[in-house]
């Protein structure tokens, strides 16, 4: 119903409100303990209001001076994707600043040094099959995409069988629907096939679960010889600060990749 802008606003207004209903929350408990004035159910219930609002914002105000203002997170600080499509911006009274800047990479070194993208010993196509099952999985909307159609294409997972399921009878006549038909081997010494790119990127778009926070992240997998580098980027589209949230949303994938991928994750 509102941009974040608005929303935040709002959240301020709602605060400050809180804060005077609390001091009059305190007040009443005052006179109360002192002269035995009415009001002490009217007190408790402001009270109870007040804190339902304050606990939040407290927890975002705490985020705030704790964590540095950074709105674009990477696992490659020295040389992060680029955004295939630029998320949409639209000024408004909140600030924003370079994402690229040198400083802003440094303070995202000293905040989130658990912060960096995987090494897996395996083929990018199976890489990419997991970085595409944890998107789906995650409800994330593809936006963009470069050289993944190729390496999935004609790839899918193996399903799982059903422990419950009989196994059909044997008929001892052979079914002609099954039987294997013959096709002409390819010719590999006058034929041209085009190489599988060892280079993808994935754009996806996103919001979080409570406020609905608009999220665009970018998946980069690249492969050298044997091993697959996946590295990642998120940022959020509003405001200057993003209170840890891209940095939860990377962590959150990478651990779930590393379970898809176990037995083949490297450093």
């Amino acid at each position: 119903m509102l941009t974040l802008p608005n929303t935040v606003a709002v959240l301020l207004l709602a605060a400050f409100l809180a804060c005077i209903t609390l001091g009059l929350a305190m007040i009443g408990f005052f006179m109360l303990w002192q002269i035995g004035a009415k009001g002490g159910h009217a007190s408790f219930s402001g009270l109870v209001m007040a804190l339902l609002v304050l606990a939040p914002v407290s927890v975002a105000a705490s985020r705030h001076v704790m964590l540095p203002s950074l709105h674009d997170i990477t696992t490659d600080v020295d040389d992060p994707p680029n955004w295939l499509e630029a998320p949409p911006f639209s000024p408004s009274w909140l600030q924003r600043s370079d994402a690229d800047d040198p400083a802003a990479r440094r303070a995202q070194l000293e905040a989130y040094p658990q912060i960096t993208g995987r090494r897996y010993e395996g083929a990018i196509d199976r890489v990419l099959l997991a970085v595409n099952a944890a998107a789906n999985e995650a409800k994330w909307e593809l936006v963009a995409n470069i050289g993944a159609d190729a390496l999935v294409d004609g790839l899918e997972e193996i399903p799982e069988p059903d422990p419950d399921a009989e196994a059909p009878a044997p008929t001892g006549e052979a079914d002609p629907a099954r039987a294997p038909v013959p096709v002409p081997r390819p010719d590999l010494d006058s034929g041209w096939f085009e190489p599988l790119p060892t280079y993808a990127l994935l754009q996806y778009r996103t919001q979080t679960l409570l406020l609905g926070i608009p999220q665009d992240v970018l998946v980069r997998v690249s492969e050298e010889e044997e091993t697959t580098f996946v590295d990642l980027r998120a940022a959020t589209r509003d405001g200057n600060h993003d209170l840890g949230l891209n940095a939860e949303l990377i962590n959150g994938f990478l651990r779930d990749l590393d379970v898809r991928l176990l037995g083949i994750a490297g450093g």
